[in-house]
């Protein structure tokens, strides 16, 4: 018989059982900014404890058949489906998003050993199944750390795995900024899986290459304090284009998820024939986005997920009020008077280039729009960034959308469309925005080590 899984209390999960700590803390429901439930911390001990266990699971699982994997991880996912609905209440309560489940798919090679994923709090559920999956489908064990902000998906799904997982070989550990250090250095750890920010992954790197980790380097969420620039997508759009359904899907993309979306569009560029038509076009679809409780009829944009981003967010309403820039849906550019972190979305209209709402990536509901008329000149401007993750181009043509995507300096270009990432597609970074890919059937190759034999006569 299955064990009886309770979603209001939560544990880290090593060898194959639960443990609590002598620490806790807990997470802030972003609808209300109400505490959540007590979550563990987890001690140096634990980690020693979790490497140990994954390191007796690993050997055993990389033997086992590839079918016999994909058998046993199908199974996991048979475990998960009647939960589904309470993971959904749980995203809503730590997350404070309008839940979308999303698509998977999987393939093979000879693993690397002991994975350990440090995770972002923007997509807390997905990112740890975009980690882990892969990882245990090559044949390694895998050790998942939550962010503080949102540890609670990650705490419970490996709860569940443990119902058809052998124990310690797929492991958990939520718990403060000491824990990533302690699984970055461990020696016994083969493999990082880390996305953040591009400042912490180039610590993460550092760390990692102490005993020559491999690394996989998701890098767009932005701390206003570093000097690196964000993810900063930018959506080109041509003058051919049909306003109207263009100028939805533009403020879709910028404003889905609150935002907080590492491909989200960060930097709208309009062809200056059409830029004030689609402009109004914009503010009036903006107009009809519901702003409120992710688990209330009809909303759209819930709340950003914690204050330190709030707060961060904050600063460029308060530049765009500050210098009287234009902007769009609403009277006011005011901040939020309620419960919550709650911000209005606003579209800015063409701000100087040196602003933070356009050198800074916002993951928030504002999106600066800027006119342009000269094709590589605004592909220039698209490119004039140290971060390459994604763009959108939007054309009548998909032949002259091509070649302008063709250009850009981005892992994925999103043609006539907002982004839409889908796990069965390669997902990667140029320049500062990562390293190694995740998703595809290749994203199994960096979970693994490549071996040639060679036969002579």
């Amino acid at each position: 018989m299955a064990p009886v899984i309770r979603f209001d209390t939560f544990h880290n999960i090593v060898n194959g059982e639960l443990r609590g700590a002598k620490q806790v803390y807990h997470g802030l429901d972003p609808t209300t900014g109400d505490k959540l439930w007590d979550a563990p911390v987890a001690s140096k001990q634990d980690v020693e404890d979790a490497v140990a266990a994954a390191r007796r699971a690993f050997k055993p699982w990389a033997r086992t058949p590839f079918e016999e994997r994909v058998s046993t991880l199908r199974k996991f996912a048979d475990a998960v489906k009647p939960h589904l609905d309470d993971f959904t209440e749980l995203i809503l309560k730590e997350n404070g998003k309008p839940v979308k489940k999303d698509r998977e798919c999987h393939v093979h090679y000879v693993p690397l050993g002991i994975v350990a994923s440090i995770l972002p709090w923007n997509f807390p559920f997905g990112q740890a199944t975009l980690k882990c999956l892969p990882a245990l489908l090559a044949g390694n064990a895998c050790i998942l750390k939550p962010s503080p902000f949102t540890p609670y998906s990650a705490l419970k799904l490996v709860e569940i795995a443990q119902q058809v997982l052998p124990p310690g070989l797929l492991q958990v550990l939520g718990g403060d900024e000491k824990l990533g250090p302690w699984l970055t250095t461990h020696p016994d750890i083969n493999k990082i899986s880390f996305t953040g920010s591009t400042a912490t992954g180039k610590k993460v790197m550092q760390a990692a290459a102490g005993t020559l980790k491999r690394v996989t380097l998701e890098l767009s969420l932005k701390i206003f304090a570093d000097t690196t620039r964000g993810g900063n997508d930018a959506a080109i759009v041509c003058p051919d284009v049909d306003i109207q359904k263009v100028a939805a899907d533009l403020v879709f993309g910028a404003f889905f998820n609150t935002g907080q979306v590492c491909t989200g569009t960060k930097r709208i560029y309009i062809h200056e024939d059409i830029y004030a038509t689609t402009l109004q076009a914009m503010a009036v679809a903006a107009k009809k986005l519901k702003v409120g409780n992710g688990a209330d009829d009809g909303v759209v944009i819930g709340p950003l997920q914690n204050n330190m981003q709030y707060e961060k967010v904050k600063l460029l309403y308060a530049e765009a009020e500050k210098n009287q820039f234009k902007y769009y849906n609403g009277d006011d550019i005011s901040l939020n008077k309620t419960k919550g972190f709650f911000l209005q979305p606003k579209i800015i209209d063409n701000p100087p280039d040196n602003s933070l709402i356009i050198t800074e990536e916002q993951m928030g509901p504002i999106v600066p729009t800027q006119p342009w008329k000269d094709e590589a000149e605004v592909i220039e401007r698209a490119n004039n960034t140290s971060m390459g993750l994604g763009a959108t181009v939007w054309a009548k043509d998909p032949a002259h959308a091509t070649r302008i995507a063709e250009k850009l300096e981005v892992g994925s270009v999103f043609i006539n469309s907002s982004p839409k990432m889908a796990i069965r597609l390669p997902f990667s970074g140029h320049k500062e925005s990562g390293i190694g890919i995740e998703g595809g059937p290749h994203s199994l190759t960096a979970y693994c080590n490549q071996q040639t034999i060679h036969y002579f006569k």
